[in-house]
């Protein structure tokens, strides 16, 4: 089958990749759109121990059965699937925190969403991919997954109805944790961040928009919350910095989630005093369960969450290595791949 196939950092070839035979239980899809995320990015970039070369990227999958070993799904069902799942059965699964599962990503799907067709091995058929409804487009769907790992970050920090929340980062995660804090009852929702492009995209999401390049975030912020700093802060870029200032400009009482990874090696530093006087909390979030992944579904079908004005770029599969390369320089905002795309597809979307 035609695939992306990753051959190394910086490297993204058209190629023929094999196609896995189905054991008892798998599901094989023919992908209808695969999101890219910012990890694909990361690992065109440099390189992940996840992905060894030759390795086909891509996890934000929707799509149609073509074949079936499992009796819960029949040809022609429409389906988004979850990338992993916990096992169910270690410690932290049994006490609720399966995304710290130390089998978490040992069940994938295989080869990756930049290729025509997608096997999903029994587990995940089983417990992570999900019908479509009726009503739902792919276009709406793409977005499940992404989506479920900012409900799951919601979730971990609590989101206070009529709260006030401040999202840094306008990358396409910022830009879908606006609409998650809004879908769990914040009040007033506000966004900072440095690209103009996305900026004005979170002026649909968010009550109140920082350029951080020309306002200094911290002053503006005290002004929009009467001095109190917000209740919710969500960090959604890789900066310690910003991290550290989130974590001073946060009213008493209040969270701060860290989400997403930082560089290896990083170092936080914070007045601990902001954590016991001030009884601040800190929290991070990794990844998603099925079962924010469905809620993420019901989001997204009903409306409260949508892409509408986030997918700015359609790359067929001959174009992923672009697709990447310009996801890197923060060129558009939410980037699809269609793999029955013509050839050379590269077209920028008019919502």
């Amino acid at each position: 089958m035609r695939s992306a196939v990753y051959l190394g950092p910086k490297e993204i070839q058209l190629e023929e990749f094999p196609e896995e035979e189905l054991q008892v239980g798998d599901v094989r899809i023919k992908i209808g759109l695969c999101g890219i995320c910012g990890s694909d990015i990361k690992t065109y970039l440099r390189g992940t121990p996840y992905f060894i070369p030759p390795a086909v990227l891509g996890h934000e999958v929707v799509g149609t059965v073509v074949e079936s070993r499992n009796n819960k799904w029949k040809i022609g069902n429409r389906v988004a699937v979850a990338h992993y799942i916990q096992c169910g059965t270690c410690p932290y699964c049994l006490a609720g925190n399966g995304t710290l599962c130390p089998e978490l990503f040992n069940r994938r799907i295989s080869p990756g969403g930049f290729a025509e067709y997608l096997r999903v091995p029994r587990d995940l058929a089983d417990r992570a991919t999900f019908k479509l409804a009726d009503s739902a487009e792919f276009l709406d769907a793409v977005l499940a997954e992404p989506l479920a790992c900012c409900i799951h970050g919601a979730k971990k920090v609590g989101i206070p109805v009529g709260g006030t929340v401040l999202v840094i980062g306008d990358g396409p995660m910022g830009l879908l944790h606006l609409q998650t804090v809004r879908a769990f009852g914040a009040g007033k929702v506000i966004l900072s961040g440095m690209t103009p492009e996305r900026l004005e995209i979170g002026r649909y999401y968010a009550d109140f928009v920082i350029n951080a390049n020309e306002a200094d975030v911290h002053s503006e912020v005290k002004k929009l919350t009467d001095g109190l700093g917000p209740d919710v802060i969500i960090v959604a870029v890789a900066s310690v910095g910003v991290a550290e200032q989130a974590i001073k400009m946060v009213r008493s009482g209040g969270g701060v989630l860290l989400f997403g990874g930082f560089s290896s090696n990083s170092e936080l530093k914070l007045d601990p005093n902001r954590v016991h006087y001030d009884e601040v909390r800190i929290v991070g979030s990794l990844g998603s369960l099925p079962e924010e992944f469905h809620q993420a579904l019901e989001f997204l079908v009903s409306k409260k969450v949508s892409g509408e004005k986030m997918f700015t770029n359609l790359y067929s599969l001959d174009q992923v290595g672009l697709a990447l390369e310009r996801g890197s320089k923060q060129i558009g905002v939410k980037a699809i791949v269609d793999p029955w795309a013509p050839k050379g597809t590269d077209k920028i979307l008019k919502m």
